[in-house]
């Protein structure tokens, strides 16, 4: 059979709590030491935060001036190119105006030259009508009508064939002359 152990002796769990009733002693201690040792940390440390501090400000200071001048130099940049483009957009308008107000005065004087050409004819058929009407008023017989009335017709168709064309060459001539200054402008802003 076993024997019972025997208990240890009781020196040795005094032992034990005594250096368990030292222990908040010796932590106490150490964090008094830590303590002390906090409060002369700051005026160890004082000097090197200073010049960390202010290297670091003089950074932040130096960059932001760097930034500053970049951005200033990029405004005026940008500024010069708005006024450029500016200047070459109004260019462009001005020559724009000029040639269309160009168009419009050839435009304008061709149709003044049409409608002339117009009236000219429309007074021809009138008088030429009237002289018909004359001839047929004094004509003797009926064969004698129809045969003013055939020649009137005929000189009638002509006449107006020929002033057809006329104002379609005419209108054609304005068309070109009203359009030339337009081509013009095209052609040298897809030039540069």
């Amino acid at each position: 059979m076993a024997t019972p152990s025997k208990p240890k002796s009781s020196s040795a769990g005094s032992k034990l709590a005594k250096k368990m009733s030292s222990a908040p002693e010796k932590i106490m201690a150490k964090a008094a030491e830590a303590v002390e040792t906090a409060r002369e940390a700051p005026a160890m440390m004082s000097p090197v935060l200073d010049v960390l501090i202010h290297e670091t400000a003089e950074k932040a200071v130096s960059e932001a001036k760097e930034a500053q001048e970049t951005l200033r130099c990029a405004s005026e940049e940008a500024l010069v190119q708005t006024r450029a483009a500016y200047d070459k957009v109004k260019h462009a308008a001005e020559d724009v105006t000029d040639t269309i107000e160009t168009s419009y005065v050839t435009v304008t004087r061709g149709i003044g030259e049409l409608n002339q050409k117009a009236l000219e004819g429309l007074k021809a058929q009138a008088d030429a009508s009237l002289e018909h009407f004359k001839a047929l008023a004094a004509a003797r017989s009926i064969p004698e009508a129809l045969s003013l009335q055939t020649d009137f017709a005929r000189k009638q168709f002509e006449v107006i064939s020929n002033q057809m064309k006329e104002m379609t060459a005419l209108a054609q001539k304005v068309a070109v002359e009203a359009a030339e200054p337009l081509k013009a402008s095209f052609e040298k802003s897809m030039a540069a």
